[in-house]
């Protein structure tokens, strides 16, 4: 029994041991690592980043017409059908023409009763003229012969009257002779109204395409009256077409002409088109409290596979780099809970004003005069800006380009104003990283395009291969 005992003592006192050694060596490491959070961290790398815009859009042509008819009839011919190729002055249609040849043939007859009428007047004319003439010479005559009392007053006074009358007759058959020429006039311009009316009856194609839609048979009546009927619809070239695709507004402020498109149709699902934004439309669209503008995007489609109405799945690059530094996204989302106590790299790591003048310095070449009184007249706005703004008011960076602008020269300038556009490009963040004690240290860098997995980045304390904080392991 004692052995027994002695036995059961032992494995009871070793059980014991194994629990106490067991909460101190798991709990205890436990509590201190909650009070040193792990850090999961990613390296910066280099490569390629594509900022797009996802959307939808319709195939068009560049030029589409509706053909139509400025007649009324019935079409005794119809030449043209779905998917006839046509040239430009081809016969598509005949209306009948009966109607109209016959009132062509009314609108000469009745220029020829106008032209014979003209005659009539123009003989008149000249027969008043020429007893206009007879009755000037009677009275020419008669006035000496009065002076010597050959005749009397009476036959002179006669004579004046002949004359009157015969300025008149003259004067009513030069007028019947402008309404001859007017109503002439009038019968030609109906007559060439007749004949367009008649060539009318042929409806002929009016740019060289394709026919993409017929809405008429042989023996249909055309009714052409407030508007003209659409007969046939031709769209042009096919080898050349467009997309037209809506950008949501929040969007549309990346979207500029001659950024490059890629796009799919459900028709050719694994093969991959492209082309380029043509134009930007400034005509809004609402639809369910949404606004879009219309896109549209230049094609070259050769082999003519692209289809009018076809629905095209858009990707509009707005942004694209190649070979720069790069970060995950999921690194921008970070921050430790003891921000606000981190160490920073601000002074130690971020460049100061004197390095920034001295790279302005070779990148716009400035001489050392140059140099100085940008130097000079910076810090003088700066400190009148800590009394209240920059000087004679107005933003700081406006005084800043005030400042360059006048001691630059043409050349200096725009290479100043390239530099500032490729800044303005970019916008301020911060990169977390672990310093030697283990602890986050804020890096200040400037972030560029992103797309849906990287964000480009531009650093002076950071390069290919940097280490920075993605995540908290634990707390």
């Amino acid at each position: 029994m004692g052995t027994i005992f002695k036995s059961r003592l032992f494995w009871g006192a070793a059980t014991l041991a194994a629990i106490v050694f067991a909460y101190f060596t798991l709990a205890s490491p436990s509590q201190t690592t909650a009070s040193e959070p792990d850090y999961i961290t990613v390296a910066l790398d280099r490569g390629s980043i594509k900022r797009s815009v996802s959307t939808s859009g319709t195939v068009q042509p560049l030029v589409r017409v509706e053909v139509g008819s400025q007649l009324s009839g019935q079409l005794i011919e119809v030449l043209a059908d779905f998917n006839t190729e046509v040239s430009q002055g081809d016969l598509l249609a005949r209306i009948d023409p009966d109607t109209f040849r016959s009132r062509v043939e009314e609108a000469e007859a009745q220029l020829k009763i106008s032209r014979a009428g003209l005659a009539v007047a123009r003989a008149n004319q000249r027969r008043a003229q020429a007893n206009l003439t007879q009755r000037r010479s009677d009275l020419a005559r008669f006035e000496p012969l009065l002076e010597f009392d050959a005749i009397s007053e009476i036959e002179v006074d006669a004579a004046q009257a002949q004359f009157d009358a015969a300025v008149a007759e003259y004067q009513s058959a030069e007028a019947q002779v402008d309404n001859a020429l007017a109503l002439v006039s009038q019968r030609e311009a109906s007559l060439r109204q007749s004949q367009v009316d008649l060539q009318r009856t042929d409806i002929r194609a009016p740019i060289n395409g394709v026919v993409i839609l017929r809405n008429v048979d042989v023996g249909q009546t055309v009714a052409a009256s407030l508007q003209a009927p659409v007969l046939f619809e031709i769209a042009q070239d096919l080898s050349k077409i467009q997309i037209e695709a809506d950008v949501n507004e929040a969007d549309i402020g990346s979207v500029k002409e001659g950024n490059d498109v890629t796009f799919s149709v459900d028709a050719y699902p694994d093969r991959e088109f492209t082309g380029v934004v043509r134009q930007v439309r400034l005509a809004p669209k609402e639809e369910s409290n949404i606004i879009s503008y219309t896109v549209i995007v230049n094609v070259d489609n050769p082999q003519k596979i692209l289809y009018p109405g076809m629905t095209a799945s858009v990707e509009i690059i707005t942004g694209q780099r190649e070979d720069v530094l790069r970060v995950a996204n999921s690194v921008l989302r970070f921050k430790p809970d003891n921000a606000e106590a981190a160490d920073t790299r601000g002074q130690s790591g971020a460049r100061g004003g004197g390095d920034r003048m001295a790279e302005l310095q070779a990148q716009l070449n400035l001489t050392d005069q140059q140099s100085k009184e940008i130097s000079d007249r910076m810090r003088s706005l700066f400190a009148n800006r800590g009394e209240g703004g920059a000087p004679g008011g107005g933003n700081p960076r406006e005084a800043m380009a005030k400042i360059f602008r006048s001691v630059l020269d043409e050349d200096q300038w725009e290479n100043y104003q390239a530099l500032q556009n490729e800044r303005q490009q970019y916008t301020r963040g911060t990169l977390w990283t672990l310093d030697p004690s283990g602890k986050p240290a804020a890096v200040p860098v400037r972030l560029g395009i992103a797309d849906a997995t990287h964000t480009e980045v531009v650093s002076e304390d950071l390069d290919d291969g940097s280490v920075v904080i993605q995540r908290q392991g634990r707390g």
